[in-house]
């Protein structure tokens, strides 16, 4: 074993077991009681801790050492233990003075946030400028409904710009003072939080993310998560007996089963997100609940029965609740409040006939499958999240999803790396995809598969490195396999090796590559083409069950610019992939030069993300090599030619179908163009020399008949690409 491995290991050992030893040591806490020493699980914990910690220390391992920099003494004893490893980052400290702050206004905010409170003013401030730091993408209004504080909470609020204080004169419970903020809200959206919370980035965008994709969705809840780290809540249950409990509390806020957008019985009223309209037509929390307690579970409740509408967890928006603070803990039975009481039994009266339905058991991970297991489930393995803005074959991949999605497919999504990439991981969450986030202690993406495997019917694996690794793995389970070339990597690399774009001293490897990718497609219960050119080649060869399922595209609903207006030309591709590379340098140094003796002035744009040194290196006053651009469309708007010089590769080239969407005239080789069913001097022209290749620009470029003709055909060139087309291959396939 290297060492880096055996350094990873001990990394992963010393995280599992500080969780276990964190979990044990806050229940205890939470509990009231003294932690649990003497417990021969904890004492095995504690020695098995410091047993990693010595050997971390015998391998000189640095990154051991910056964990305890600058810690109190507290501080150092927390974490030398384990409990204090999963301390949040980031947290605002008590603060010593109150310094004064602005919010923005709007007009008309999107959303109204309500914080009612009574004293504690170091939890209010902290949780008023969370608010202002983390809350970047949405217009909001600021609610405070003051009952009767009698700490500085008056003052300092007063030092606070741009918020609306309610002043209670008598001290009515959070509860009424939730409906009295309720009148004068101005915001589509409610939300109601806690004055000892902590907002983290992202958390309301993502709050409000499941109303705008999904119909019917009537209350969004937080995950919550205690300042040590661990999770709180991940969406309330309710069991048989009426009895709620938060789903996940002590567990890694990590785990996969807490890190999916799904439905929920209920969500803390701690930070949840309703619309206004329904909000009052149920007229707010039921005072009935007065002063506080189960009046979010009811309010949950009457939405999802008496309006019909969901209630969802959305793991996206975290939001730090120091519990307690406003109102006290219930701990083991003891400083239960009478009308706690009283409320639990009339919550249950209510809704007895609810329950009677619900699963018969109290067991927390039981009552919360019944969120999970739906119909039919697609497990969907990539080597990484669908770069959907960067490369074709991620495009291809987050149209697919769509597409099942639309066709009530629970699609759940394993990569091998990057795990929670932004934006592209808060994108699939917020469709209501299942992205399975390994957990940093955990060795391998199979341990987190075979926690999922027993719902999965069928398993999409994409591309042979991947398949090599899960694909006979999966077909264990009896999971049906499907092969996803993507493109055909052998036929890429030995286009590559007879252009000399590789050594031929890798030519055995580039065989013995062949011969595991041809295996693998042999095993595979299905195997999908991108082309009926690549389907044709791997029946040649024996390959069964090929079925084609191209690339997704459909035309921009965009007003397109006039022929005289463009300029310029444009070139796009991720410059990870060698044939990208080959042609912006074939582009560059031998084809625009021809162009370039005509129409001296005309700029190139080689558009693309991860541009190498070498790509880099074409720049000139006329080569503008930009990057990665969240958005290619101004480019594609303005340009008047595009081309796609592309001399080896294989699949179906998704930087054509682009063009084609954007109605813009292309020039291409015939591998650009390879499968795709285009017609040459009717839907693209056809070059695969420089001299041809600058020629047919020139004319594009010069001749406005021509560039119109060629615009209109690329409309039609996109019918056997249309969401609906691709959408019925994909039913043919997923009904075998």
């Amino acid at each position: 074993m290297r060492a880096n491995k055996i350094t990873r290991w001990i990394d992963r050992k010393n995280l599992a077991v500080s969780l276990i030893i964190a979990r044990k040591y806050y229940r205890s806490k939470a509990l009231g009681k003294l932690p649990p020493i003497l417990k021969p699980a904890f004492l095995l914990a504690i020695i098995q801790r410091f047993f990693f910690l010595g050997l971390s220390l015998f391998r000189f391992n640095g990154g051991l050492f910056v964990d305890y920099k600058g810690l109190t003494i507290s501080e150092f004893g927390r974490r030398l233990l384990g409990i204090g490893k999963f301390d949040i980052p980031g947290l605002l400290p008590v603060p010593t003075s109150f310094d004064a702050f602005s919010f923005p206004t709007w007009e008309i905010p999107q959303v109204s946030i309500i914080v009612c409170v009574h004293n504690h003013i170091a939890f209010t401030y902290n949780c008023l400028l969370s608010i202002l730091n983390n809350t970047k993408n949405n217009s909001y209004e600021v609610v405070i409904v003051n009952d009767c504080s009698t700490d500085e909470t008056k003052d300092v609020l007063s030092s606070i710009g741009n918020v609306h204080v309610i002043e209670n004169e008598k001290n009515i419970g959070f509860l009424k003072s939730c409906n009295k903020a309720l009148a004068s809200s101005k915001g589509t959206y409610i939300c109601f939080l806690n004055n000892d919370v902590q907002v983290l980035p992202g958390w309301l965008d993502n709050l409000v993310a499941p109303f705008e994709n999904f119909d019917r969705v009537g209350l969004v809840g937080a995950k919550l998560i205690y300042p040590f780290g661990l999770l709180q809540e991940a969406g309330g249950i309710v069991n048989y007996k009426g009895e709620p409990g938060n789903y996940g509390k002590f567990k890694d806020p990590q785990d996969i089963f807490y890190n999916y957008l799904r439905e929920a019985d209920y969500c803390s009223g701690a930070c949840i997100l309703a619309l206004k309209t329904d909000l009052i037509e149920l007229d707010g929390f039921d005072e009935a609940f007065a002063p506080a307690y189960y009046e979010d579970t009811d309010l949950a409740f009457r939405i999802r029965y008496q309006l019909n509408k969901k209630v969802y967890y959305q793991p996206l928006a975290q939001v730090v609740h120091f519990e307690g603070v406003s109102s006290g803990k219930i701990s083991d039975g003891k400083n239960v409040k009478s009308y706690q009481v009283v409320n639990a039994e009339m919550f249950k009266a209510r809704w007895q006939y609810i329950f009677q339905g619900f699963p018969q058991t109290t067991d927390a991970a039981t009552i919360a499958r019944k969120f999970v297991q739906k119909d039919k489930y697609i497990l969907i393995v990539e080597p990484s999240l669908p770069t959907f803005d960067q490369d074709s074959g991620s495009r291809r991949m987050f149209e697919l999803i769509k597409l099942l999605l639309r066709l009530n497919w629970s699609v759940i999504f394993s990569s091998g790396r990057d795990t929670q990439q932004e934006p592209y991981y808060s994108t699939l969450v917020n469709m209501g995809v299942w992205v399975l986030n390994k957990p940093s202690f955990q060795k391998s993406s199979k341990n987190v598969l075979k926690r999922v495997i027993q719902w999965v019917d069928v398993a999409w694996v994409c591309r042979p490195g991947t398949n090599r690794r899960y694909g006979r793995f999966i077909k264990k389970f009896g999971v049906r396999w499907i092969n996803d070339t993507v493109d055909i990597h052998f036929l890429r690399e030995e286009r590559a090796l007879k252009m000399g774009m590789m050594s031929q001293r890798k030519s055995r490897k580039v065989a013995r590559r062949k011969r595991r990718e041809l295996s693998l497609l042999h095993d595979a219960d299905t195997v999908v083409a991108i082309t009926d050119v690549e389907a044709d080649l791997l029946s040649s060869y024996g390959v069964s069950r090929v079925v084609v399922i191209p690339n997704v595209h459909h035309p921009i609903s965009v007003e397109q610019p006039a022929f005289d207006t463009r300029k310029g030309i444009c070139f796009i591709g991720s410059y990870r992939h060698l044939p990208n590379i080959d042609a912006a340098t074939w582009l560059v140094n031998e084809i625009m030069p021809l162009v370039w003796e005509k129409l001296p002035s005309i700029p190139l744009y080689l558009l693309g993300n991860e541009p190498t040194k070498q790509v880099i290196g074409l720049k000139s006053e006329n080569v503008y090599v930009p990057g990665y651009l969240a958005d290619v469309s101004p480019y594609f708007l303005s340009s008047r030619v595009f081309v796609a010089p592309l001399r080896f590769g294989a699949g179906m080239k998704g930087k054509i179908g682009q063009s084609l969407e954007f109605g813009l005239p292309t020039v291409t080789t015939d591998i650009g163009a390879e499968g795709m069913g285009l017609i040459d001097r009717k839907h693209y022209l056809r070059a695969n020399t420089a001299e041809q290749f600058a020629t047919a620009i020139l004319d594009l470029y010069s001749n406005e008949q021509l560039w119109s003709e060629i615009a209109a055909g690329t409309r039609d060139a996109l019918t056997p690409y249309a969401p609906e087309r691709v959408k019925n291959l994909l039913i043919e396939v997923l009904q075998q």
